[in-house]
């Protein structure tokens, strides 16, 4: 408004001072050439002279308007379509979101030249392309993704993983995966793909070698990172075992080998610990099974591990039953112990030890174990009766 309003004053200024001059003196022109002649006055000449500039201007602007080479209109086109580019892009992600996948596909391709994140626009395409089944569409536009930004590698790399695994292409992903690593080693998503690409193609040995990786590279939560490593090392001592079929002796060996190179920790995990000890009993190696789960419960000491070193028939059940007595001083409230130490007692035949560890069991806690263990004890004894009223308890 106020430059508006400027301009009148201008305007207004600028007419008043040129009625002015005019009224002063109109002036005289006089034009000629060969025999013609044009006689005016300065005014006139001097509005003439500016039409026919305008003129001019005006034709020269519209031939470079025809030959293209106008700027500000060049600039005003490129403009428009750049709006309608981001237009168009906003509807094809939101067709995207709504999962309209042939929408989506047609407005980001259509865009993406126009586009200032042609990049997305392809990406995003590839995957409208995919959810329709057009493989080799995807593949085009991931490859104009790739085309279209300068570093853009390893996000086109990273999307065409991702859209290999969907595919159920796990060695084409792996080999995009392993390719892009070596450019970018510690990149996080990198790796949590190369994982789950890992996990699908059980490479449990590729994983193991990653591990030490995960903890520093990536967000990965603790508790995941060591449920992932529990699993890996699990699936190592599966393979130690399975591998090595027609030879136990070398299995065990290899089993033994792998249990004491992982690290500590993890170790003497209830899981780990536990799967060990079985495969060694599946092996028929109960006397090393007995020594190491020994050894294990020194560092982990659970329910499911002291009720299996009860069930182990190591080559000295005394030894046993002394291992178990010591661990009895500092839990001398825990029934489970106590129900292994009447079981190794009744082993070796020590009737009278067994059935004061059972008792004082069952003075803590009513376990059916512990009654039929105490029934047993008494059958032995010679005491049916009390011996059924156990095995009763034991039932219920």
């Amino acid at each position: 408004m106020r430059v508006w309003l400027l301009l009148l004053i201008i305007t207004l200024g600028l007419g008043l001072m040129i009625g002015t001059l005019v009224r002063m003196d109109t002036g005289y022109v006089l034009l000629s050439w060969n025999n013609y002649t044009l006689e005016t006055n300065i005014w006139v000449y001097i509005g003439l002279t500016l039409l026919a500039m305008i003129a001019m201007y005006a034709l020269l602007r519209f031939s470079l308007l025809l030959l293209g080479s106008d700027w500000r209109f060049n600039e005003w086109r490129r403009q428009r379509r750049n709006q309608r580019a981001r237009r168009q892009t906003t509807r094809g992600l939101l067709s995207l979101a709504q999962g309209q996948w042939r929408r989506a596909e047609r407005l980001l391709t259509l865009s993406a030249d126009d586009s200032d994140t042609p990049l997305i626009n392809y990406l995003a395409a590839a995957r409208a392309a995919y959810e329709q089944g057009k493989m080799e569409a995807a593949d085009e536009w991931l490859k104009a993704a790739s085309q279209s930004t300068k570093g853009a590698e390893l996000a086109v790399g990273l999307t065409q993983a991702e859209l290999l695994n969907s595919r159920g292409q796990k060695e084409q992903a792996l080999a995009v995966l392993l390719r892009l690593r070596q450019k970018h080693p510690k990149h996080a998503y990198l790796l949590k793909l190369l994982v789950k690409t890992y996990l699908d193609l059980q490479d449990w040995v590729a994983l193991h070698e990653l591990l030490p990786l995960l903890r520093k590279a990536t967000k990965i939560p603790a508790d995941k990172i060591k449920e992932l490593e529990e699993n890996v090392h699990l699936q190592l001592l599966e393979r130690a075992v399975r591998g090595h079929s027609q030879r136990p002796g070398q299995g065990v060996a290899e089993l033994k080998r792998l249990y004491h190179d992982i690290p500590r920790q993890l170790r003497y995990s209830l899981p780990i610990t536990r799967r060990y000890i079985e495969l060694l009993i599946e092996q028929n190696e109960e006397t090393l099974a007995e020594h190491e789960l020994r050894n294990a419960l020194k560092y982990v000491w659970h329910d499911e591990l002291i009720s299996l070193y009860g069930t182990l028939k190591g080559e000295d059940a005394s030894r046993q039953l002394l291992f178990a007595e010591q661990q009895l001083q500092e839990r001398p409230n825990d029934p489970q112990l106590l129900l292994i130490l009447g079981r190794l007692a009744l082993r070796l035949n020590d009737l009278d030890k067994a059935q004061e560890y059972l008792q004082t069991g069952l003075r803590i806690k009513g376990l059916p174990e512990l009654h039929a263990e105490m029934g047993k004890v008494l059958l032995a004894e010679g005491n049916e009766s009390r011996a059924c009223e156990h095995f009763q308890l034991a039932l219920r």
